[in-house]
């Protein structure tokens, strides 16, 4: 983050923060993304639970928001190898079961970065993660975790995503661009979670979510989706179930994370 045109903000800081990053999730993924029912109940308590968890990139020179990044804490500590299929909608409600049972925070788990398309390929990905992972050592934390979402996996989505994983470029890094982004700073890529996020819908809240129509049961590729997703005419009813992949950042000393490296991309 040395552009001076840039500047990070938090939600502790910044009376109207929120009102600087709203709409970006909007115009950052597809919209049906935006239907997560594990978001819908529970992205407000980022803010009232984890607010010093929440951070964003502001251009001064226009007061635009051009990059945010989102991340909570959990109790989990354990191996990396174990962390299960359910990924972001786990790891968003185990965060807040946690907090409500008053669970000591062990781990800082990514939720999001999210960049404006105004603002990509400028090299902000890389320091935004960084900015993430200061947060946690801050906190004391030893690793942060990541259910990341490999994007350019929506070029491929009858790919196995534990296929795609395991493309690599011809240095040896992760054919995804966001994966390759976490392998340069030093994260392990653990495992696929098959099962990160799931997404249901009526026939016709599908064909306003992506522009498509739906004539009759069966499997369709979306325009962002990672896998395809399944429809069913005679219940009237869609489902998308999306896999993330697995990330583990050192951030001190974790005895665990060096038996997690059988996908390294480093």
């Amino acid at each position: 983050m040395q552009d001076p045109r840039f500047q990070l903000i938090t939600p502790l800081e910044t009376q109207n923060y929120e009102d600087l990053v709203s709409g970006l999730a909007t115009v950052a993924w597809p919209e049906f993304m935006l239907h997560d029912p594990v978001a819908d109940e529970l992205w407000s308590r980022l803010f009232t639970i984890f607010p010093e968890y929440q951070f964003a990139l502001l251009d001064v020179s226009t007061n635009r928001v051009a990059a945010m990044g989102n991340s909570l804490a959990l109790n989990w500590d354990g191996n990396p190898e174990d962390l299960p299929e359910g990924g972001w909608d786990w790891a968003f409600q185990q965060a807040v079961s946690d907090h409500n049972q008053g669970l000591q925070p062990r781990t800082q788990c990514a939720i999001q970065i999210a960049i404006h398309p105004d603002y990509r390929n400028q090299g902000l990905s890389a320091g935004m993660v960084k900015a993430m992972r200061d947060i946690g050592r801050q906190k004391g934390f030893t690793r942060l975790i990541a259910p990341v979402r490999p994007n350019q996996k929506s070029s491929y989505p009858l790919i196995d995503i534990d296929d795609y994983i395991s493309w690599k470029t011809e240095e040896g890094l992760p054919f995804d661009a966001w994966l390759r982004v976490h392998a340069r700073l030093g994260a392990k890529i653990v495992k696929a979670c098959h099962h990160a996020m799931e997404i249901r819908g009526t026939r016709a809240e599908w064909e306003t979510w992506t522009g498509l129509k739906f004539p009759g049961s069966g499997r369709y590729i979306l325009p962002g989706g990672l896998v395809p997703m399944s429809m069913d005419t005679q219940s009237n009813q869609g489902v998308y179930i999306e896999p993330n992949v697995w990330t583990v950042h050192q951030l001190a000393g974790d005895k665990n994370l060096s038996r997690s490296n059988k996908l390294s991309g480093v």
